[in-house]
């Protein structure tokens, strides 16, 4: 009997799972479904977790509910997602519809009654019974370009119970896509003696000429053993120019399959694989996106299978092998890339000391690494694979509060930070305002950091000089109106606020000494306050007072005032 319960229940789960996908539901926009990025493509850290819907241009298109639904969350945030709203459907599955410009009437109401109450701009809830119910097509909110976003879009997503985004396309929706994927370039790696270690390995790049399709490289290549393929490619669907993601990569050596990725139902868990599944290197030196064939011992991605020998490819014969890697997307469209590889000479130049690279470290062991006045705290898989990490203390001279170390960890990313002490003299007074300023590529970055016994501590992730700062720079606040101004013809007034170091951290902003609802852009360093009748008179004049603080506690204060 309880067998039969089982099996019963998992067919009414998969019936609803086919229902939510069949129907059936319904556009989140009006019109066709044009994609300005596709679910699983490439970003900064992470997968893209759903789809990115183009609105016209310009924020204000409709944004529909999907199916009967409950609001599960409302969210309001001057970065990520910005004004989004999340639906709750019968079957678990949450619908998620992010960058939203406004909300409807309901939803607004409801937030800006909070956002008072709580004297706070930035909100964020989740309703654990049903507060709001909406109907399969009913309008939620007007599409946009809040949060992080780069240009009015819908980002739409669909997650299962778990939490877990999943692929919208095809599953769920449509689009017209009969393009097969692109490649542009094939990338062979060679590993080196301390086996795996990406620091000192030799690439091989061939470009191509934007291949779709199938094609052939007529040379046969010859390959150092051990090594590994990279594919850099993108994707295009029908009617829109923008390059997306591919779906999938699979390599066979010898017709044997010895690699396969596909890139669906990403877990947010997941997302810092991104950086084992790239080239790292290249994406940091060049700006490429390339895939590997290579799956590294630290890399936890649950979306390899078939592999063999964690795709590196060992010959150990004069003879010729073929090649076929094989790039998909949402619809099968297919390109394939065929070509011969034969072994040859080792080179030299391989055969470096590890000595020469600093301390070389097993991806799954930790290490301290000391160096005058400095160190560094490995902690076991912090890295993706084998690492060598290099501290050293430089001659440069900053300032007066420590030296300047050198850390280099030869292009390899990290999957936990490390952490770095450095030696300083600090007056007492000083010791809350602690920073380390980066210095890599030509520029200049602060990194978070914190006074202990005499050290300051910070995490860190990548290669730079390293040394200690303080912050004590108040914010900068630039109105966008003169003091006194009539403003009566605007709906708005609008102040830019900026920290150069430690960032923004709170603001609280008075209009005739109530708290007044300022929102915040942060990727445009701006505050916006629309002028409400129900909170101040018209044709009066109006005193305004800004309070803004940085990460380290530094306040400025701005007082004005208006006519509205």
């Amino acid at each position: 009997m309880r067998l039969q319960n089982v099996l019963l229940m998992l067919i009414l789960h998969i019936v609803t799972l086919n229902a939510f996908a069949q129907n059936k539901l319904t556009n989140p926009i009006n019109g066709r479904l044009l994609l300005s990025a596709n679910y699983g493509e490439l970003r900064s850290m992470h997968f893209h977790s759903g789809i990115d819907l183009k609105i016209g241009g310009a924020p204000g298109a409709k944004v529909y509910a999907v199916n009967d639904a409950y609001v599960y969350r409302l969210s309001v945030s001057p970065r990520g997602y910005g004004n989004c709203v999340y639906l709750k459907h019968s079957n678990g599955n949450v619908t998620v519809y992010g960058h939203l410009h406004k909300f409807n009437a309901t939803l607004a109401n409801f937030i800006k009654i909070e956002q008072y109450k709580r004297n706070s701009f930035a909100f964020d809830t989740i309703f654990a019974e049903p507060a709001f119910t909406v109907k399969r097509g009913e309008i939620i909110g007007f599409a946009g370009n809040s949060g992080s976003s780069f240009g009015p879009h819908l980002h739409f997503e669909i997650r299962d119970s778990l939490n877990i985004p999943v692929n919208p396309i095809p599953e769920y929706y449509n689009v017209s896509d009969k393009i097969p994927p692109t490649i542009k370039s094939l990338t062979v790696f060679t590993l080196d003696n301390f086996m795996n270690v990406n620091f000192q390995r030799i690439t091989q790049d061939i470009q191509l000429k934007n291949v779709k399709g199938k094609h052939n490289i007529p040379e046969t290549i010859e390959i150092e053993s051990p090594s590994f393929f990279g594919i850099e490619a993108f994707d295009n669907v029908d009617e829109t120019y923008n390059k997306i993601g591919v779906r999938s990569i699979h390599v066979t050596f010898d017709n044997n399959v010895i690699f396969s990725c596909v890139i669906d139902s990403v877990g947010f868990d997941k997302d810092h694989y991104i950086n084992s599944l790239q080239a790292y290197d290249l994406l940091i030196k060049e700006n490429r996106n390339v895939i590997k064939t290579y799956v590294e011992r630290g890399n936890n991605l649950n979306k390899y299978k078939n592999v063999v020998n964690n795709g590196i490819v060992e010959i150990n014969d004069s003879l010729t092998h073929k090649v076929s890697i094989t790039l998909e997307d949402d619809y099968k469209n297919k390109s394939i890339l065929n070509f011969s590889v034969k072994a040859k000479k080792k080179s030299d130049k391989n055969h470096l000391l590890d000595s020469q690279k600093g301390k070389c470290i097993e991806w799954n062991a930790g290490a301290t690494i000391l160096c005058n006045g400095a160190g560094l705290i490995v902690q076991p898989e912090s890295f993706y694979d084998n690492a060598c990490v290099e501290l050293k203390k430089s001659d440069t001279v900053v300032n007066n509060f420590s030296s300047v170390y050198s850390v280099n960890l030869h292009s390899m990313p990290v999957s936990k930070p490390l952490y770095m002490l450095i030696k300083t003299h600090i007056a007492d007074s000083l010791r809350n305002k602690v920073m380390l300023g980066a210095f890599s590529n030509g520029k200049l970055h602060a990194v978070d950091a914190q006074y202990f016994m005499g050290f300051a501590t910070a995490k860190i992730s990548s290669s730079a000089y390293y040394f200690v700062i303080v912050d004590t720079v108040n914010p900068q606040i630039t109105p966008k109106f003169k003091d006194g101004a009539d403003l009566r013809k605007q709906t708005n007034l609008k102040i830019t606020v900026d920290d150069s170091l430690s960032g923004i951290q709170k603001y609280a902003g008075y209009i005739d000494e109530k708290w007044a609802l300022f929102e915040y852009d942060a990727k445009n360093r701006l505050l916006t306050y629309t002028f409400d009748s129900e909170r101040i008179l018209r044709n009066k004049k109006h005193s305004l007072k800004l309070i803004v603080s940085d990460s380290k506690n530094n306040t400025s204060v701005f007082e004005s005032s208006f006519v509205w």
